[in-house]
């Protein structure tokens, strides 16, 4: 049996520091291939290109070694991955390291994790992984060494099929992190606002800002324990039912005429 064919890609860009330590950590496990979004997709959420073109650009690396970038968001990458652009099938993609933590209801926007569920739907075993800062200095070398951790567990174990694992690592010295939890999504509630502004021509346009999101720490999910200095790993899965909904959806009248 030959070496595992990994495929790494990002929301953040092909350029992106957080792609580059990924790489470092996770090439003695096998086969690198590496195709990411020529820039960044931040919160672009699952996104696919029907209606125009996408291309692939071969590029190069800070430390010398040949990637490639594409136009398309970062689902888009894992696709082409996937149906052809190489010539092996991917064992396990991972997605990261993105700048910014991608927990709760995180999950929806992240192109991260889109990336990750793109790779689920083609039943590929995946990781998407966030370090919980925006920082620009910093520092991915525990989050990189997890990652690589991880994906030898996922590669000698496997997923269930359409299952990822979503991890957050907290922007903390190595030697601080306190361990390692098993978690569920967390809920994280973002303050929005739209900011309406006019241009030169008097036309309005907007913006949608807002402040950092508010945290809610519960124990057991993914936003309490980065809080608390752990590393979380989230097992989700493509089925979004709801089933206690649909349980009660069936007593409904409406449903039984």
């Amino acid at each position: 049996m030959g070496k595992p064919y990994i495929l790494l890609t990002n929301d953040d860009g092909v350029d992106a520091p957080g792609l580059l330590a990924l790489k470092k950590a996770i090439e003695p496990l096998g086969e690198i291939a590496i195709l990411a979004p020529d820039h960044n997709w931040s919160a672009a959420g699952h996104p696919r290109t029907m209606h125009k073109p996408l291309r692939v650009e071969e590029v190069r690396l800070a430390d010398g070694s040949i990637a490639y970038a594409s136009n398309g968001a970062p689902s888009d990458c894992v696709a082409l991955a996937v149906l052809g652009f190489f010539p092996k099938r991917p064992d396990l993609v991972v997605s990261g390291i993105n700048l910014g933590g991608n927990m709760g209801y995180d999950v929806t926007y992240s192109g991260t994790v889109a990336a990750a569920i793109e790779a689920a739907i083609f039943g590929i075993p995946a990781i998407a992984v966030s370090l919980d800062t925006f920082s620009p200095d910093a520092d991915y070398s525990a989050a990189a060494e997890f990652a690589a951790r991880l994906a030898e567990y996922v590669l000698e174990k496997g997923l269930p099929p359409h299952a990822f694992l979503n991890v957050n690592v907290p922007a903390i010295p190595k030697e601080q992190i306190r361990g390692v939890q098993v978690t569920r999504l967390g809920k994280r509630f973002y303050e929005d606002q739209l900011i309406k502004r006019q241009d030169p021509r008097g036309k309005d346009y907007y913006w949608l800002g807002g402040g950092p999101p508010k945290d809610i720490l519960e124990e057991g999910t993914d936003v309490g324990a980065v809080a608390r200095g752990f590393i979380s790993v989230t097992p989700l899965h493509l089925d979004m039912t709801d089933y206690k909904l649909l349980e009660a959806l069936r007593s409904w009248e409406i449903f039984r005429e």
